[in-house]
């Protein structure tokens, strides 16, 4: 994993750049996080129960803004952000740039690229999750099979979450969310490089997606999904405070 920042220039098409970062770094007192957000997004920051949800959330947020303004030059702030149907952020204008962000625990990642939709999911090793009951009632057969081999509790959980995912990694790169079932796509086996989903625009057209695990911290397992192609991923590890003295003060007075 590298450290720091990629290049100051939109992704190629054989490139996925992966932002990976620490939630629960303490930042320095003088940021503001809401310096980078939206209104919508304050609010939304708001309705966390807990504060350390709300700081994860907003400190996600701020990144991909950042994020998106070191490839577009653009003032964070002003980076207009819409849904689509079933809730997955895209740019608002037009723009060869695909991202997708997901958070878990104290991990955030955030994936850009212009090689067509990407969807990204990490997600916290949990030791008492129900792996194999979970498996069995949602997965298919080929999966459920593998979580089960699996000799320790503590196993079948690794096993169980590379393979969702992988799962909600294609699920949200075709933008459809859970919509179209997790049982109704097969991610175990060793050659993921055209994995087929069926009905996720709603009409039972096919798309095809190549998939790749991510290189995650220990505790952690994360998946990357884009269309079929010759791409490779290139990880970066951020720190939100190198980030916001790094570039985000050239758009100071703008956001």
């Amino acid at each position: 994993m590298n450290e720091g920042f990629p290049l100051r220039k939109m992704p190629t098409a054989t490139s996925i750049e992966v932002w990976m970062i620490d939630l629960d770094r303490p930042l320095n007192p003088a940021t503001n996080l809401d310096d980078f957000l939206s209104v919508e997004e304050q609010n939304r920051a708001d309705r966390y129960l807990f504060p350390r949800d709300a700081s994860r959330f907003k400190l996600c947020r701020a990144m991909l803004r950042l994020g998106l303004a070191w490839y577009l030059e653009s003032a964070p702030r002003k980076i207009a952000l819409n849904a689509n149907h079933y809730g997955k952020p895209c740019l608002a204008t037009r723009s060869a740039l695909h991202f997708n962000v997901s958070h878990s625990g104290g991990l955030g990642a955030i994936a850009f690229t212009t090689a067509g939709e990407v969807g990204i999911d990490v997600e916290a090793i949990q030791r008492d999750v129900e792996a194999l009951e979970i498996a069995t009632a949602n997965f298919t057969s080929n999966e459920a099979a593998m979580v089960a081999a699996a000799d320790t509790r503590q196993e079948q959980a690794r096993i169980f979450l590379r393979l969702w995912t992988r799962k909600e990694a294609v699920l949200k790169a075709a933008g459809c969310g859970l919509i179209v079932g997790l049982e109704g796509f097969d991610v175990s086996h060793e050659s993921l490089d055209q994995v087929r989903l069926c009905g996720a625009t709603g009409d039972g057209a096919e798309s095809c997606w190549r998939i790749q695990d991510l290189e995650t911290i220990d505790g952690f397992a994360g998946a990357v999904a884009a269309p079929v192609g010759d791409w490779s991923i290139h990880q970066y590890s951020v720190g939100c405070d190198e980030a916001i003295r790094g570039f985000a003060g050239e758009f100071a007075g703008s956001q």
